[in-house]
């Protein structure tokens, strides 16, 4: 497994504070977004998608580490240095990712430092993120085994079969939801051994967790927390750039 690019800086924490690793995921090669460059590098206002979310996780003032998982081949790419800061508040490593997110999350796990406690997981292309909720998904886990952020579904939701309606659901009860998701090491560990061991796949980390019995709360997040999946999700990210200006 590749893993280069140690940048070193004091560690902003207190004793007292326990050890916490964030991983960003970021090894997609977003080929269904068509522009021929994975878009986490895209840039907005001259700034890459990817280091606007860098900045807002070490904004929250708590991290210990940064792991960033991309692709093998942009490791050591012009793109990816262009989102690095330095110097960095934290030390940052650069590994490689798997085949798929589940792959790339549990690659990051590998090179998170021993004395981690608690594990931040964050998508690259999710820019925006509040740092004040991410130290609510950390202190969450004193009390459960994790927490992620979420928003409330605001359509009536539908179950479908065959193109036909099933049911509808209770709309009150169901959360759409994001990242980061904040969980102990050793729980987040326990849930990926168990999806290896029984070749279990998930659409989020939250999900491996609740599978082994692990207690995940919700913290309420903002419709500004977006994932950039599409080019339309461009201009909403802009929006938001522009509403934040001072």
């Amino acid at each position: 497994m590749a893993m280069q690019c140690l940048l070193s800086s004091l560690n902003i924490l207190s004793l007292n504070t326990p050890f916490i690793s964030g991983i960003v995921v970021a090894a997609g090669q977003g080929k269904r977004f068509g522009l021929g460059i994975p878009k986490q590098f895209l840039k907005i206002k001259g700034q890459p998608l990817l280091a606007y979310t860098i900045d807002n996780l070490l904004k929250i003032g708590i991290l210990s580490e940064l792991i960033i998982v991309v692709s093998d081949d942009r490791i050591n790419s012009k793109e990816l240095k262009a989102c690095l800061p330095l110097p960095s508040s934290v030390p940052i490593k650069i590994i490689a990712g798997g085949e798929h997110r589940q792959d790339s999350v549990f690659n990051g796990m590998q090179a998170i430092d021993s004395q981690a406690e608690i594990v931040v997981v964050h998508d690259g292309v999710r820019p925006f993120v509040m740092p004040e909720l991410v130290r609510e998904t950390v202190r969450l886990c004193s009390e459960f085994d994790g927490a992620i952020l979420a928003i409330p579904a605001v359509d009536t939701l539908k179950e479908v079969e065959d193109g036909q309606i099933i049911r509808t659901i209770e709309r009150s009860r169901v959360w759409q939801a994001q990242t980061p998701q904040t969980f102990r090491r050793e729980v987040l560990e326990r849930a990926y051994a168990n999806a290896r061991q029984n070749n279990i796949i998930a659409t989020d980390d939250a999900m491996l967790v609740e599978l082994i019995g692990g207690k995940v709360a919700v913290v309420k997040s903002t419709p500004d927390n977006l994932k950039i999946t599409c080019q339309n999700d461009l201009k909403i990210a802009k929006s938001i750039l522009k509403l934040r200006e001072p």
